[in-house]
C-alpha cells in the first residue's frame, strides 16, 4: 500500500523507509532512521563474524543473552541498530531474536550455504538492493533493521521476555508527533523555511 511519509510527505512511499528522507515511517518521532548499506553490510555483519570469532562464539551467546531483551545483537548494541518487526514496526521479543538470529540466520543459512556456496554471499548483499534493507534471512524472519543513534524513542520500547507484550506509546510521544505533523504542514504551506523547520524539529525530538 503507498501512503505517504509523515516526517516529510513525500507521496507514494511503499517501503517501510522513505525513500527521500530516510526515516522509519511507522515511528511518529522522528528518531528512527533507515540504516545504511554500510552499517548494514560491513557493521553489523563484519563486525558480528568478528565478535563471535573472538569470543569463541560461547561468549557471544552469552552477550546476546543480554542484547536480544533490547532486540539488537552484540554488533547491533555497539552500533546502535535495532531489529524490529514488518508488520507492527516494533522491536521483536527476546525470543524472537533468538530464533532469527540462532535457527533463521546461522543454522538455515549455513546449512543452505553448504549446499549452496553462495547462498551466503546472496544474503549478506541482499540488503544493497532492497528498499528496506532486509537481508534474505529478514524476509524469512519477518523483521526489519533500523538505526536510531538516541536509541529507540518510548513508543518503540524493547518488549520485555519471550511474550512479546508492547508498551503503549506515551502522551509526550503522541504530542509531539502532532507538532511534527503540524511543522511539515507549515513548511509545505511555505510559512516555515528548510532551515526553521529542521530546527524545530531538531527542538521537539530533543524534548523526547
Amino acid at each position: 500500500m503507498l501512503v505517504d511519509c509523515p516526517h516529510c510527505n513525500a507521496p507514494n512511499q511503499e517501503a517501510q523507509c522513505c525513500q527521500v528522507c530516510g526515516r522509519y515511517m511507522p515511528d511518529e518521532s522522528g528518531l528512527v532512521e533507515k540504516v545504511t548499506f554500510n552499517r548494514r553490510f560491513w557493521g553489523t555483519n563484519l563486525l558480528e563474524g568478528i565478535l563471535f570469532v573472538v569470543t569463541l562464539g560461547i561468549g557471544w551467546y552469552i552477550w546476546l543473552a543480554f542484547t536480544a531483551q533490547t532486540s539488537q545483537t552484540p554488533a547491533k548494541r555497539l552500533l546502535n541498530v535495532y531489529t524490529v518487526d514488518i508488520q507492527t514496526g516494533q522491536p521483536i521479543s527476546t525470543g524472537r531474536v533468538w530464533v532469527r538470529e540462532v535457527l533463521v540466520k546461522q543454522i538455515l543459512m549455513w546449512v543452505i550455504g553448504s549446499i549452496i556456496i553462495i547462498a551466503g554471499l546472496v544474503d549478506a548483499i541482499w540488503v544493497l538492493f532492497d528498499k528496506n534493507r532486509q537481508a534474505l534471512h529478514d524476509k524469512v524472519a519477518g523483521t526489519i533493521v533500523v538505526y536510531a543513534p538516541q536509541g529507540l524513542p518510548e513508543n518503540m520500547a524493547a518488549p520485555l521476555g519471550i511474550s512479546g507484550a508492547l508498551p503503549r506509546a506515551s502522551t509526550k510521544v503522541k504530542d509531539t508527533a502532532e507538532e511534527l505533523r503540524e511543522l511539515s504542514r507549515l513548511k509545505e504551506d511555505g510559512i516555515l523555511t528548510e532551515e526553521e523547520y529542521e530546527a524545530k524539529r531538531k527542538d521537539l525530538a530533543d524534548q523526547l
